[in-house]
Order: C-alpha cells, then sequence, then structure tokens
C-alpha cells in the first residue's frame, strides 16, 4: 500500500469521475433545475469542467443529481442506478472507453486488479487493499465511506459485469470510520 496523506479538506476528484458521470451518464437528463442546483452547488456545467472537484463538494453533487434524475426512487436504488450510468458514461470518456476495452480482453480476475488501479487514479486520497480469497472471490478495502448506499457496489458489479463475469456480486462487510470492505465475487464457469 503507497502512503497517501491526504488531509479531508485537501481530497478531490479528477475532471474524469465527473465528465464521465454528467457529461456522458446523465447526459441528456441533465435538466436546467438540476443544472443550476449543481451551479449553486459549485459545479458549473455551462463552463469547462474543472481537472479536479473536493470531494465534499462532489458528495453532495451526487445527493443533488439522485433527487433530480430519479425522483421518488428509494436511495439505494437511485444510487445504483447512477452508479451504472456512471460506468456506461465513464465508457465514452478517453480514459474511460480505453480502460472498458481492457477489461473486457482481461477478464474478471484481472479486473478487480484493475479496478484498483481505476480507484486510486480518480481522486488523489484513495487506498484499496485487496485480498484473495478464492478463484472468483475478493476482499476489498477501501479508506473512503460513501454516504451513497449501493453506489459503490453498483459501480463495482458494473466493472466486473464488462470484464465478462457472470452473477457479479458486490457487498459491503463493514464499515468503520477509516474505511469500508466489500466483498466481490463471480461465478466461476
Amino acid at each position: 500500500m503507497r502512503p497517501r496523506e491526504v488531509k479531508r479538506e485537501d481530497r478531490v476528484v479528477f475532471v474524469q469521475v465527473v465528465e464521465g458521470l454528467l457529461r456522458h451518464g446523465v447526459g441528456e437528463r441533465v435538466t436546467p433545475r438540476l443544472r443550476e442546483r449543481l451551479r449553486q452547488a459549485g459545479l458549473d456545467l455551462d463552463r469547462p469542467l474543472l481537472p479536479a472537484y473536493r470531494v465534499e463538494m462532489w458528495k453532495h453533487c451526487l445527493h443533488i443529481i439522485i433527487s433530480e434524475v430519479y425522483p421518488g426512487m428509494p436511495r439505494e436504488e437511485a444510487f445504483r442506478q447512477l452508479a451504472a450510468q456512471h460506468v456506461e458514461g465513464y465508457g465514452q470518456t478517453l480514459v474511460g472507453r480505453a480502460l472498458l476495452r481492457l477489461l473486457r480482453l482481461l477478464g474478471p480476475k484481472r479486473t478487480v486488479h484493475r479496478m484498483v488501479q481505476a480507484l486510486r487514479s480518480s481522486d488523489n486520497y484513495t487506498e484499496v487493499r485487496l485480498t484473495e480469497l478464492g478463484p472468483s472471490t475478493y476482499e476489498m478495502w477501501m479508506n473512503s465511506v460513501l454516504d451513497a448506499p449501493g453506489y459503490a457496489e453498483a459501480l463495482f458489479t458494473s466493472f466486473l459485469r464488462v470484464s465478462g463475469a457472470e452473477e457479479p456480486q458486490a457487498v459491503v462487510v463493514r464499515k468503520e470510520e477509516e474505511g469500508t470492505t466489500y466483498l466481490l465475487s463471480w461465478k466461476e464457469r
């Protein structure tokens, strides 16, 4: 594990995360109202995207997005839908297109290892530890706790699905103040 000591107030997500979700994933469903609410939160879609956005602001934007794009839907299901759209949208960015092509070639097992690198490259603070529990089962710890139930799980499942995994699953095993542990698995062929 490489040290990435970044103070909470200095944590940022990089532009490809924002672009993948808003320009491509949500795309045409960005209404004038959503656009204005995001602008008020600090994310102006009428200007060129910044290289990075503060994590706390980005988390707030995720909540705004689900309230506008999935009104009335249970929160966890809305975050799951948003995560699936995020992977789809990320696949339309320059970096994402290359990564998703690579995942299809790698298969599920090597994709799990690649996800660790992808998570680390999406921001300036993420640390990930991966433990293989079996040929198609991994425990993954991340140094973040999202207030977006179902979001990370759906992201991981979507990446595994892209890689060709059958019946991929990602579930939270435990949450602690310092991070979250997920169990990633899929059906062996």
